[in-house]
C-alpha cells in the first residue's frame, strides 16, 4: 500500500523584510540621482566628471561583497565620492567673464533673438528730474536718464517686439542700474521700418562714465558709450 503524499509540494515562502525594501528603494533613488547628475554635468561640457557620475551609478548595482566592503560602508563611500565630484564640478563651472562689443552713440549694430535680426542705433540720451508714468508725475533725488534708440526689423515678415533681456546701465564704479520703464510702440515691427523706443533709468547724481548694455542670444553683450 502506497502512502499518498499529496499533489501539492511543500514550498518555502521567503519573506522580504522592511529593511530590504528600504535598501532597494534607496539604491534606486541613488541610481537615478547619479545618472541625472551625470547627464546634467555632460550637458554643461564637463565630460570626464559626468562619466565619473555614471561610474558611481554602476557601483550602485554592484553587490557590496564584490567590492569587499559592508553595505553601509559602500553607501558612505559612494556619498563621499558624490560630494567630491560635486565640488570638482562646481569649481570647473565658474561662469566666464562677460564679453562685450563696444559702440558709440549713433553707431549701428545688430542683435539676434531666435530667428529674428534687428538693427539698432542709440540716437541720443537726455536727463530729467521728473517723468510721467501712467499719467502721474514721478520725481527722484537723482536723475532719470532716457535712452532713445531706433530699431529696425531686418527680416522679411512682420514680428512682435521682443528684445529678450532688459537692457541696463553700468557706470565707472561698476554700479548697475536696472530698467525703470520703457516706451515701446504698439503693434508689430514691419520689415525695414524704423521704430523709436525709449528706455528709462533712475540713477544717482554722481553717476558718470555710463554705458548702455543690451544683450541678445549670443555670449557677447553690446556696450554703448553714452558720453555721460
Amino acid at each position: 500500500m502506497f502512502k499518498n503524499k499529496g499533489s501539492i509540494s511543500d514550498k518555502t515562502v521567503k519573506e522580504i523584510s522592511l529593511k530590504t525594501v528600504v535598501r532597494y528603494i534607496f539604491n534606486a533613488l541613488l541610481l537615478i540621482f547619479f545618472i541625472f547628475s551625470g547627464v546634467v554635468t555632460v550637458k554643461a561640457g564637463q565630460l570626464i566628471v559626468g562619466i565619473l557620475y555614471y561610474v558611481l551609478a554602476v557601483l550602485i548595482i554592484v553587490p557590496h561583497h564584490r567590492l569587499k566592503v559592508t553595505q553601509s560602508l559602500k553607501f558612505v563611500i559612494l556619498i563621499i565620492l558624490f560630494f567630491i565630484l560635486t565640488i570638482i564640478s562646481g569649481v570647473n563651472n565658474t561662469p566666464e567673464k562677460q564679453k562685450y562689443e563696444y559702440f558709440s552713440l549713433a553707431q549701428e549694430f545688430n542683435l539676434k533673438y531666435g530667428g529674428n535680426t534687428y538693427s539698432i542705433v542709440v540716437r541720443d540720451v537726455r536727463q530729467e528730474t521728473k517723468i510721467i508714468v501712467q499719467e502721474k508725475e514721478v520725481t527722484t533725488s537723482g536723475y532719470f536718464l532716457i535712452v532713445r534708440l531706433d530699431i529696425v526689423n531686418l527680416g522679411s515678415e512682420s514680428i512682435d517686439f521682443k528684445l529678450g533681456k532688459n537692457p541696463e546701465l553700468i557706470d565707472n564704479q561698476d554700479r548697475r542700474y536696472t530698467l525703470y520703464g520703457s516706451n515701446i510702440p504698439a503693434g508689430k515691427l514691419q520689415p525695414s521700418v524704423a521704430k523709436e523706443v525709449s528706455y528709462f533709468f533712475e540713477i544717482p547724481k554722481d553717476a558718470s562714465g555710463l554705458k548702455f548694455i543690451i544683450k541678445d542670444g549670443s555670449v557677447i553683450a553690446k556696450s554703448i558709450d553714452l558720453k555721460r
